[in-house]
């Protein structure tokens, strides 16, 4: 039986800490994230913020991660995990 939806980005199968709160680095105010927002914009001074929880979920590894992710985001997650595995490797 195919599934209907992706799994991975099923929010049913969410847990609470995939949706949560950031400070903005400009101007401080409270934004609101879900794992799956790349980023957001400060309703307070309007700049787009990146989350730093950013989760693809099963994109990473699921066959099927094309059909639902684009190419690109998946290119610059697996870029923004290898530049932090290479200074951690440094350090």
């Amino acid at each position: 039986m195919p599934i209907s939806g992706c799994p991975g980005q099923d929010k049913r199968f969410w847990k609470p800490d995939d949706i949560h709160e950031a400070p903005c680095p400009h101007c401080g105010a409270k934004i609101e994230f879900w794992k799956d927002d790349r980023e957001r914009r400060c309703k307070a001074c309007g700049r787009t913020v990146a989350n730093p929880k950013f989760d693809l979920g099963c994109a990473k590894w699921c066959k099927y991660a094309d059909a639902c992710v684009p190419p690109k985001e998946l290119t610059a997650e697996t870029a923004e995990n290898a530049e932090k595995t290479e200074k951690t490797e440094k350090t």
